[in-house]
């Protein structure tokens, strides 16, 4: 496994050990409560899904029930215990490693493999409070391979009263080798309801209809919606709907305007939030051919459901399923031989017109 090097969004809008409590995620934290009450507590989780989703969260609210001896409903403590909440909060628990990424200096492109060899010497150490000792891994997918290593060889030997959370974006990205050492937990987006109950504190400045998009727009991940919400991601998605709206009768002077935004910086650093926000444009209306309206879901901008079925029904399911992958590969192209944006995002349009004309 190798710490990937394309543009990937930041969703720690808020660090996790600060949120207010769990939303949703109940059959896990049921899974999890039930293991602390019974004293079947397995030395390693797994933590498996989407980016965003709550993974950090529900670690960290977790880590709080162990440190507090508790296991009800998370984030609701005994006063007695609001001390360890706080420490918590603030990252200065001493029985509480969090292993990440130092954002705050820069470092945006993986987890140092020295900070995993230091979690050996960290379960070593005697507890600093006569308890457990819990460390969080966010995420696997951050790790390179000589960090992998150094990762196992905690998990294969781990002391007695440890306990590991470790996060995995892509569950097909964990190796087998650290996958069958632990107790794994998937996680799914959240229903739109309790994605926008996130949305509500992370993002009080929007309104509930953008909310609402937003928590579409991001499947049900609180952390990548309001990575969208700072990208602007939502009016770029609507653009793109009007964009398309005409097709397969493409207005030309409109999308070389549209282009030229990602001509030059700062505009061509926007080009990554359009790529993604074209392929959830041509991902909604492949499930509406193949699944119907009601698997989308409510338009994520006015008009969108309709342009999408205009478009599927000029298209057909090849037609959007090969849009789907010229997207991707004009694209990868243009981020990582570092092309022109500009014509990337001209090359997606008429790539656009070409599948609605069947050519």
């Amino acid at each position: 496994m190798m710490a990937k090097t394309e543009a990937v969004y930041v969703v720690e809008p808020l660090h996790p050990r600060r949120a207010e409590g769990l939303v949703g995620h109940a059959r896990a934290w049921a899974a999890f409560s039930a293991s602390l009450r019974t004293g079947r507590m397995p030395h390693a989780w797994l933590l498996v899904g989407p980016r965003g989703v709550g993974k950090a969260t529900f670690a960290y609210k977790a880590a709080v029930e162990i440190l507090t001896k508790g296991g009800g409903a998370p984030g609701r403590l005994d006063p007695s215990n609001q001390s360890i909440l706080r420490r918590v909060a603030a990252g200065s628990h001493g029985d509480l490693l969090a292993v990440e990424r130092d954002l705050d200096g820069g470092d945006t492109q993986g987890i140092p493999v020295a900070a995993v060899r230091d979690l050996r010497k960290y379960f070593g150490l005697t507890s600093a409070e006569a308890g457990w000792r819990v460390a969080i891994v966010d995420a696997l997918d951050d790790l390179s391979i000589h960090g992998v290593n150094a990762l196992l060889k905690v998990v294969e030997e781990p002391p007695p009263r440890a306990l590991l959370f470790l996060l995995a974006h892509r569950a097909g990205a964990v190796p087998a080798t650290i996958r069958s050492r632990c107790r794994r937990l998937p996680f799914a987006g959240l229903a739109p309801g309790e994605c926008v109950q996130v949305l509500e504190r992370l993002l009080p400045d929007q309104s509930p209809v953008e909310r609402s998009g937003l928590a579409h727009l991001a499947n049900g991940a609180p952390g990548l919606a309001f990575a969208f919400a700072e990208a602007d991601a939502l009016a770029l998605f609507g653009e793109i709907t009007g964009l398309c709206r005409t097709l397969p009768a493409l207005d030309v002077p409109a999308a070389h305007a549209f282009s030229e935004r990602f001509a030059r910086r700062p505009g061509s650093e926007r080009f990554s939030t359009f790529a993604a926000m074209f392929k959830i444009w041509v991902y909604r209306a492949a499930i509406r051919i193949v699944a119907g309206d009601s698997a989308v879901g409510a338009d994520i901008v006015d008009g969108e459901g309709e342009t999408q079925r205009q478009y599927s029904t000029a298209a057909g399911l090849a037609g959007v399923l090969s849009l789907w992958n010229d997207v991707g590969r004009i694209a990868d192209a243009a981020i990582h031989a570092h092309l022109d944006r500009k014509q990337a995002v001209l090359d997606v349009l008429f790539a656009s017109r070409r599948q609605a004309r069947g050519v």
